[in-house]
């Protein structure tokens, strides 16, 4: 049974999630939408970076997550993350923020989320994510996603960003993944 204070923060993060996907459906033009090659639930999109691009490693432990087994072998994993971490992004120091929601089964499955990097200006570029986790015998996963630019704010609120996202976790769901973002500002 679930405390009625875990179900509250439940469904706030619930609403806040589908909040936060509406809010960057509808912000999206149709030019854009239209511009794009890839179907929308593809997790394989080629993205071409030119010389400018810059790519970092970002270790990012979980912060916050409500994450549910279920299944007679509890094999089923699904729930939110909220993963967090800091690098030199683009020259300056910043945050690199994971929201997350996923659903393995053993460990491997779909997730889908928003990817943010913040500055100590308070300049951010955010993404969305859509993406794949395959574990592996050992209990480690490979974990690739494709990025669809949502905009930017501050500094690079009218810059285009194109951005990669590939990621390692040597343990379990929940814990922390070692992220390479590749990003290269277009303009």
């Amino acid at each position: 049974m679930i405390s009625p204070l875990r179900k509250a923060s439940l469904m706030l993060f619930s609403l806040l999630f589908v909040s936060l996907l509406a809010s960057s459906c509808s912000t999206k033009d149709s030019t854009e939408a239209s511009n794009s090659s890839a179907p929308a639930t593809s997790t394989s999109t080629v993205v071409t970076f030119g010389p400018t691009a810059e790519t970092v490693t970002v270790e990012m432990p979980s912060v916050a997550k409500t994450l549910y087994k279920v299944g007679q072998d509890e094999d089923v994993t699904y729930g939110a993350n909220q993963l967090v971490g800091s690098a030199t992004v683009l020259g300056q120091p910043a945050t690199v923020e994971i929201l997350g929601s996923v659903n393995y089964l053993n460990g491997s499955g779909p997730f889908t989320g928003f990817l943010t990097v913040t500055w100590a200006d308070a300049s951010s570029i955010g993404f969305s994510i859509l993406g794949t986790a395959t574990q592996g015998t050992d209990g480690s996963s490979k974990i690739v996603s494709s990025m669809d630019y949502i905009g930017g704010s501050g500094t690079y609120v009218d810059t285009q960003v194109q951005g990669k996202f590939t990621a390692t976790r040597s343990a379990e769901v929940g814990t922390p993944i070692m992220t390479e973002l590749t990003l290269e500002v277009l303009q």
